[in-house]
């Protein structure tokens, strides 16, 4: 073996070898040619295959060592790794970001369009009173056919009564304890005793409750046996209805206004055609709960102390009465044709009369009178129940029907004294009961008795002229003489 075949290679020279021959095959050759294998003869065959496997194996060497060099050229996965992170990280942060400022437009949108909708429309009228108020469906050929405003929504109500919404809002909002209240209280002494609780709406509440008298209830017809509050109509024309009848009957219903609450009131104006929500508001404008004063704190509060009612003083109470009283008043007339009596109704003030031949029906007639009144939702008050026969005085809303309308001798003899000593000595020294209204109460007795008994309506109209010139006091008409 020569001294050249023993020559060391360089770190570098095998490392070179190795990746030109494959590791196997360079360790096979320096082990042959430092003779630690000896090479077996093989036959043709077989070096052939193991030539061509050899030179397979340097050819996967080969692109091995050159993927190993492209590899190289690539940049480090773990960079890359980071980097592509990074890049879906702030991509995630931006898709939030518009995610989230298109919800927020969203959401200021939906807010702008609940502020319209606020703006022209009634969302909450208070507790129990709100639901329904999203439902405008309504009858408008029914509407057209009464002859009534067709109002379709909550802006459409408050123009037509030329209010703004805000202060239809504020109207028919209701508040179990307010610290306002849209009714002035007062007490009116009654003639047999006891005060009577007036509640009269303040100004623009009043004003809501003449619009809607005059531009609905009254174009309702009401039954013909109604004389209470129907134009045109007095307590002289009820009375004459009944004059010189063998037997007056008297009944009377018990807490009127009271028992006609929001819930029928809400359904009068249902059945006109008007729609659930514009019902509700109508109702709430109509209807008012008794409330009792209480300061706490040095501040006053108004606590309801009931339901929603028809407030006695309101202009409208009159009116949904008559009109809630219809099919009573049908029932009733119906009955009291069959028994061969006559029937009519002031207010809560039901009256019949009958001749001779009906006498003995007066028993049937009340029972059955009953029944209708108390399955129409009513009660009698059966304290002021009476049975008048001719023999004695009869009156009817507090008119003398016996012959003919006339007032009894002791109530014009008690106000002839009234009105001579308060020509004598003053209102105020006469006023002895306190009455809020005491100069127009005389003068309403005194047309009162004009429409009665129309003789002495003169001589007490030339006494009220001679008192409003001695104390300087206005007349709340002209009084003719």
């Amino acid at each position: 073996m020569s001294e050249e075949q023993f020559q060391p290679m360089t770190r570098e020279e095998w490392i070179e070898r190795i990746k030109k021959e494959g590791r196997e095959e360079v360790i096979k050759k320096e082990m042959i040619r430092l003779g630690f294998w000896k090479e077996e003869p093989v036959d043709p065959a077989t070096a052939e295959q193991i030539a061509k496997e050899q030179e397979e194996r340097k050819q996967l060497v080969e692109e091995l060592n050159q993927l190993k060099k492209e590899s190289e050229k690539l940049p480090n996965i773990k960079e890359k790794l980071k980097e592509a992170r990074e890049k879906r990280i702030e991509e995630s942060k931006r898709k939030r970001a518009e995610r989230k400022a298109e919800r927020e437009k969203e959401r200021q949108e939906a807010k702008k369009r609940w502020e319209e909708y606020k703006a022209t429309h009634v969302i909450h009228v208070g507790d129990s009173f709100s639901a329904g108020l999203q439902n405008f469906d309504h009858d408008e050929e029914k509407l057209i056919r009464l002859g009534l405003p067709l109002i379709r929504s909550a802006m459409e109500m408050a123009e037509v009564m030329h209010l703004p919404l805000s202060r239809l809002k504020w109207l028919t909002y209701h508040r179990n304890t307010a610290t306002l209240c849209h009714y002035a209280r007062f007490t009116i002494p009654k003639k047999n005793g006891g005060v009577r609780e007036i509640s009269a709406p303040k100004k623009e509440l009043r004003q809501a409750q003449a619009w809607v008298k005059e531009r609905i209830l009254d174009r309702i017809p009401v039954h013909q046996a109604a004389y209470g509050f129907v134009p045109g109509r007095s307590t002289v024309d009820h009375a004459k209805q009944h004059l010189k009848q063998a037997a007056v009957i008297k009944m009377d219903l018990k807490d009127f206004f009271p028992t006609i609450n929001f819930w029928r009131v809400k359904g009068v104006f249902r059945s006109f055609g008007y729609s659930e929500a514009i019902s509700t508001l109508f109702a709430l404008l109509c209807t008012e709960p008794p409330r009792t004063e209480v300061e706490f704190d040095g501040k006053y509060y108004y606590i309801a102390m009931g339901e929603r009612q028809l407030p006695q003083g309101a202009c409208t109470s009159p009116a949904l009465t008559n009109i809630i009283c219809r099919r009573l008043d049908h029932r009733l007339s119906r009955l009291a044709e069959t028994l061969g009596f006559t029937y009519t109704r002031y207010a809560d003030d039901l009256a019949f009369s009958c001749d001779e031949s009906a006498l003995c029906r007066i028993g049937a007639l009340m029972t059955k009178a009953r029944d209708i009144i108390d399955s129409e939702g009513f009660m009698v008050n059966e304290e002021k129940t009476r049975v008048l026969r001719s023999s004695q005085r009869q009156k009817v809303t507090g008119i003398v029907v016996n012959e003919k309308p006339n007032i009894s001798r002791k109530e014009l003899k008690k106000f002839r004294a009234l009105l001579h000593n308060v020509e004598r000595n003053g209102l105020e020294k006469e006023n002895r009961q306190n009455h809020p209204r005491f100069w127009e109460y005389i003068q309403g007795y005194v047309s009162y008795i004009r429409m009665v008994r129309p003789d002495l309506g003169e001589k007490f109209s030339e006494q009220l002229v001679r008192i409003a010139r001695k104390y300087q006091l206005r007349l709340s008409a002209p009084v003719s003489k």
